[in-house]
C-alpha cells in the first residue's frame, strides 16, 4: 500500500522511448473504491514478483538473453492454450526461448565434444544458426518456406481488413447529428474513434509476394523492389508498403532499421508522384515472439481488443510451428515441397 501511495505523490512518469503523457494516466489510490484498491494491491504484488524474477534472469547469461530483446511484444499463454498445445511443441517453445535445446553449441558445452551443423558443417553452431543462419538451409529454400508460412498468415489478416474497408460506406456518409431533449445535459466523450489507415469504400487492392514474384503497381511508380505486401487505393491516392522479416529475437530492432533504409528511396519516389505512402517493416521472431512494429501495423488497420490479440496470436503460432518443423528437420539433408 505504501508503494501505491508513493506513486500518487510522484505522479505520472514514462519509461522507454515514448514521450511524457503517451501512456494511460495512472490510477490514483485516493480516488478509487475499496474493490479497486484490492485489485491495485494484487497488481502491485505481481509486479514486485516479476521484478525479482527479472533481476534473477538478467544474472543468467544464456537463459536470460530474453531480457535484452528490444521491440518485442510480451507473449502470454493461458492455461487453456497450455493444455491444448501438443507436448512436443510446448517443449520446443519453452526450451527455444531459454536456449536449452540440444544445439551443437549447447552439446559442446554440456558434453565437451566438438559438434557441428548437420547441413553445412559449421562447428559448434548455435540455435540461432540452426533456425535462421545456416547458408545451406537458405540455399535449399528452408528459410524462404519459413518466411512464407508467416507471410501467408499475415496476408490472411490483411485481406480481412481490406474486405471490411471496401464493404463499408465512405466515412463522410456515416456522420450523424445527435439531438438532445429539452433540459437534457450534453454528454462529451473524450474517447476518439480508433484510427484506420484503410479509408472506407476506397476500393483497396492488395498484392502479396507469394507464389509468383510480386510486380509493384505501375500506377504508383516504376521500381524493381518487391515489398512483401502492397495495399493501395487509386481513389484515396494512398498506399501501404509492408515488409515482413522473421529474424532472431535479438535482431528485431536491427531488422526494422535495415528495412526502413532499404525502402526509403521508394517511399520518397511514390510521394513525389502524388501518393500518400506509409512504410511498415514488421517482424515476427523465430521463436514466435511478435515485434511491436507488427502490433502497431494491426492497430493502425483498426484492429482492437480480442481481434488484435487473436491476429497476433495466430502470427506467433505460425512462426513457432515453422521453426519447430525446421528444428525437427535439422539433420535431414534433403528438402522439398513433399516434406515442407
Amino acid at each position: 500500500m505504501g508503494r501505491l501511495q508513493h506513486q500518487e505523490v510522484v505522479g505520472m512518469v514514462q519509461t522507454g522511448w515514448a514521450g511524457l503523457g503517451w501512456s494511460d494516466p495512472p490510477v490514483l489510490w485516493s480516488k478509487v473504491s475499496r474493490k479497486e484498491r484490492k485489485d491495485l494491491v494484487v497488481s502491485e504484488v505481481t509486479r514486485i514478483e516479476q521484478e525479482e524474477l527479472r533481476v534473477k534472469s538478467v544474472a543468467q547469461g544464456q537463459q536470460g538473453r530474453w531480457t535484452t530483446w528490444e521491440g518485442v511484444a510480451s507473449r502470454a499463454i493461458n492455461w487453456a492454450d497450455f493444455w491444448k498445445l501438443p507436448q512436443a511443441r510446448l517443449s520446443f517453445l519453452i526450451r527455444a526461448t531459454y536456449d536449452t535445446l540440444p544445439s551443437p553449441r549447447n552439446l559442446h558445452q554440456w558434453l565437451g565434444t566438438e559438434q557441428s551443423c548437420d547441413l553445412c558443417g559449421t562447428i559448434n553452431a548455435s540455435l540461432q544458426h540452426v533456425l535462421s543462419g545456416c547458408k545451406t538451409a537458405l540455399t535449399q529454400g528452408r528459410l524462404t518456406w519459413w518466411h512464407n508460412q508467416v507471410l501467408r498468415k499475415l496476408a490472411e489478416v490483411l485481406e480481412k481488413c481490406r474486405q471490411e474497408a471496401n464493404s463499408q460506406r465512405p466515412s463522410g456518409s456515416q456522420q450523424r447529428i445527435h439531438f438532445l431533449r429539452q433540459g437534457e445535459p450534453a454528454q462529451h466523450s473524450s474517447k476518439r474513434p480508433p484510427s484506420n489507415l484503410l479509408t472506407s469504400g476506397a476500393e483497396w487492392k492488395m498484392k502479396v509476394d507469394l507464389g509468383r514474384q510480386l510486380q509493384f503497381p505501375q500506377e504508383i511508380c516504376s521500381t524493381t523492389l518487391r515489398p512483401d505486401v502492397v495495399l493501395w487505393s487509386a481513389a484515396a491516392k494512398s498506399a501501404l508498403l509492408i515488409e515482413l522479416t522473421v529474424p532472431w529475437e535479438e535482431g528485431l530492432e536491427a531488422a526494422y532499421e535495415r528495412k526502413m533504409a532499404k525502402y526509403a528511396d521508394l517511399v520518397a519516389e511514390c510521394r513525389e508522384s502524388g501518393w500518400s505512402v506509409r512504410m511498415y517493416p514488421v517482424e515476427v521472431g523465430a521463436r514466435g515472439f511478435v515485434g511491436s512494429s507488427t502490433s502497431r501495423l494491426l492497430r493502425d488497420l483498426g484492429l482492437r481488443g480480442a481481434r488484435l490479440s487473436k491476429s497476433t496470436k495466430e502470427l506467433s503460432e505460425e512462426a513457432e510451428k515453422a521453426s519447430h518443423w525446421l528444428w525437427l528437420r535439422r539433420r535431414d539433408k534433403t528438402w522439398g515441397a513433399t516434406f515442407a
